[in-house]
């Protein structure tokens, strides 16, 4: 099961990447490895106003609790297993919404053999990945609002009905904690 999971984030991982790619390409730049991308003023007050609300951003559901933190660290149960998160994962109720944690513009909507549907939101030169998701509500080019219900987080009927949603954050190619942007609930 860990290997199915860990199959379907890398999936999920070389999606971002594209994403990111595109972006970059979008700018002129050689790979998604050159910085910036190519931002219309508008974008670039939207970035501004993404970072200047870190730490003050609504949690992306309505209630729930981190369960897997950020980062390299060893498996909760398996300590001989090292995870390595690229967001976090926060458990929440059966039929739970997922929502954005700040106003942008849907970039991808991706489905996941094995991990459900992910919805990229960008903002700015900002991109927030929520993933798990049963059913989605937006659209590709979309223009979402804060707190805008994005979809339904999975409940897994096979693993004692966990509710689990996965969410990234990332300012260009870089990864990002999410908990160092999330408002403390």
């Amino acid at each position: 099961k860990l290997e199915n999971q860990r199959k379907a984030e890398l999936r999920l991982q070389q999606e971002i990447e594209r994403v990111i790619a595109a972006e970059a390409k979008k700018a002129g730049k050689k790979s998604s490895k050159d910085t910036g991308f190519a931002l219309t003023t508008a974008e670039k007050v939207l970035s501004g106003d993404f970072s200047g609300n870190q730490g003050k951003l609504p949690w992306p559901l309505q209630r729930g609790l981190i369960t897997d933190h950020f980062g390299e660290h060893p498996h909760a149960i398996l300590k001989h297993v090292v995870v390595r998160n690229s967001g976090i994962d926060i458990t929440t109720q059966a039929n739970a919404k997922a929502r954005t944690v700040f106003k942008g513009e849907v970039t991808k909507i991706v489905a996941i053999p094995g991990g459900n549907m992910a919805v990229i939101i960008r903002h700015g030169n900002y991109l927030t990945v929520y993933s798990n998701l049963s059913e989605v509500f937006v659209k590709e080019g979309q223009k979402v609002t804060t707190k805008e219900e994005i979809g339904t987080v999975f409940t897994d009927k096979d693993e004692d009905n966990k509710t689990i949603l996965k969410c990234q954050l990332w300012r260009e190619n870089n990864k990002l904690n999410p908990e160092d942007g999330l408002s403390q609930q």
